[in-house]
């Protein structure tokens, strides 16, 4: 037994801490672990975080060096793809008081300034929707592979648009467990504000962790369907583990993949309109294991309908994160 958790310490045991180093990462959203294909049915992202900035290289303004007595800073960039069907995508006609089909293919800048007591997130996204996201031509090719049911109504998805948002997202530890052991507690706040054609909203939650070095990874995690865990976010730590849940609301003002004009539609086109729901509430539980060279994480998320007209109370997903640092 003492030899098995000898080779095991040995296996995670730092040359160097994992994230002060350039970090890659490839990340999966599908809501195919709960049996459906609807709503926010996946997501795919690749995201690239530099090397800790050195304090000449730190944007003043941006970082936490200043407030908080220092900070590690990073730039990251990342491109994905987000689709969205309504509950049937079988049928060849569009439906009534369903969602939209809309695909985001989207490229994001973040800059990035961690601290074991806050961290904070600033991003620029740009991308495209409509027929240059490509989203029929990967829905169909991935379904064909797996011999899902075909998609029938992307004739009808959201028109082409350039869509994007500037985003604002921040960390702040409420309280977390001395390390009297190898493991502590935590809790923290989440604060999330985005302004853009793409989306407007703004979204407070709390998240409690549980596991290891919590104060180097602060800001890892956070509470959303949509890519929940940045390895880019993880600070000076060589190894640990984690798991996490949390719970947000947010008010959202507007959102492109249900509000954007479908030229496709037959008239009268009114009838399949449907109506935002600007109050929504997410929920999210997950895991993140890591050394300094590899890591993973998987996640299940939850939450409450985007439109009024939504055919379920609930909607779910699961993701998965694989990261490297070099």
């Amino acid at each position: 037994m003492k030899l098995s958790k000898s080779l095991f310490l040995l296996l995670l045991s730092p040359m160097a801490c994992a994230s002060v180093k350039s970090t890659t990462s490839f990340s999966l959203d599908n809501d195919g672990i709960f049996g459906v294909d609807q709503d926010y049915t996946n997501g795919i992202f690749f995201a690239y975080a530099s090397p800790a900035l050195s304090s000449e290289h730190q944007i003043n303004r941006l970082s936490l060096a200043d407030k908080q007595g220092g900070s590690i800073d990073k730039w990251a960039f990342s491109i994905g793809h987000k689709m969205w069907t309504p509950s049937d995508i079988s049928q060849t006609t569009p439906t009534p008081n369903d969602r939209p089909y809309a695909g985001y293919f989207h490229a994001e800048l973040n800059y990035l300034s961690l601290h074991p007591q806050q961290a904070v997130r600033y991003n620029l996204t740009l991308g495209t929707t409509g027929e240059n996201a490509l989203s029929e031509k990967a829905q169909k090719l991935v379904h064909s592979i797996t011999g899902s049911t075909d998609p029938n109504g992307w004739e009808y998805q959201v028109d082409d648009y350039v869509a994007g948002s500037v985003g604002y997202q921040r960390h702040d530890l409420l309280m977390r467990s001395a390390n009297l052991t190898e493991s502590n507690w935590e809790m923290s706040h989440i604060f999330e504000a985005n302004a853009g054609n793409f989306r407007t909203d703004v979204a407070s939650g709390v998240m409690f962790r549980y596991g290891s070095d919590l104060a180097n990874t602060l800001g890892a995690a956070s509470i959303s369907t949509e890519n929940p865990f940045h390895a880019s976010m993880m600070g000076n730590s060589p190894y640990g583990w984690f798991v996490y849940t949390g719970l947000s609301t947010r008010y959202r003002f507007n959102d492109l993949t249900l509000e954007g004009e479908r030229s496709g539609l037959p008239e009268p086109s009114d009838q399949y309109d449907v109506t935002m729901q600007h109050w929504q509430s997410t929920a999210v539980a997950g895991v993140a294991l890591y050394n300094r060279r590899v890591g993973l994480s998987f996640a299940l998320s939850a939450k409450t309908p985007e439109y009024k007209e939504a055919p379920e109370r609930i909607y779910g997903n699961g993701a998965l994160s694989l990261y490297a640092f070099f």
